[in-house]
């Protein structure tokens, strides 16, 4: 029989538009992943497809003490924006430490804090530096934001498969360049999942809710 295996998946993001955790959330499940349990607060859910589980939590400012206690182990640690204190905060700091995988922001002035010491994890940069390891080449906001995501170096995934340096088009229905940000980091966890994204119709296509809080 074939085993079970879980993915852990944390997504931290201090902004007032948090759209990081839905978006993944809604990819999983146009992928065919079945939400299994969703506890009453809505930041942490369980999804099921096959033998493949994935824990998905999204850790609020408030939350950050007690996953910091819960010693959780995660595979893929996802990053957008901090406030000045979590940069500082050792338990930020610990829970970054405690991933497989770094997603980070690298766009944000103290991004490099959460990572002093780690010397384990592998670390994803985006944003729109060009040393980033995954930046936007070029982008216009109209009615729509348009741009290209530039995959710069390999990438492997959580199985081992290798993720050749590519450049991706996209459209994201939102005028906020800071959405570009939530769509990177969504996008570069499907793939680091081995998540076939350029199988799904018209999945260069972002549709941002501003309801998500």
């Amino acid at each position: 029989m074939k085993e079970q295996k879980i993915i852990v998946i944390g997504v931290i993001e201090e902004i007032k538009n948090r759209i990081s955790f839905q978006l993944l959330k809604e990819i999983l499940s146009k992928f065919q992943y079945k939400t299994l349990y969703t506890n009453s607060s809505e930041n942490i859910i369980i999804l099921n497809k096959g033998y493949s589980n994935i824990l998905l939590l999204d850790i609020k400012e408030e939350l950050i003490s007690s996953i910091r206690n819960m010693d959780i182990k995660f595979n893929i640690i996802i990053h957008t924006f901090l406030n000045t204190k979590s940069y500082e905060d050792h338990n930020t700091k610990n829970i970054f430490n405690n991933s497989e995988y770094i997603i980070v922001n690298c766009d944000e002035e103290n991004w490099n804090r959460l990572l002093e010491n780690n010397l384990k994890s592998i670390i994803i940069s985006y944003g729109f530096n060009n040393k980033a390891s995954i930046n936007i080449s070029s982008y216009n906001i109209d009615d729509i934001i348009e741009g290209n995501i530039c995959f710069q170096r390999e990438i492997k995934t959580i199985n081992g498969n290798i993720i050749e340096p590519y450049e991706l088009p996209i459209k994201i229905n939102s005028r906020d360049k800071l959405d570009i940000y939530g769509v990177i980091a969504t996008i570069t966890t499907s793939l680091l999942m081995d998540i076939d994204i350029f199988s799904l119709k018209d999945f260069t296509r972002f549709y941002i809710n501003k309801s998500i809080k």
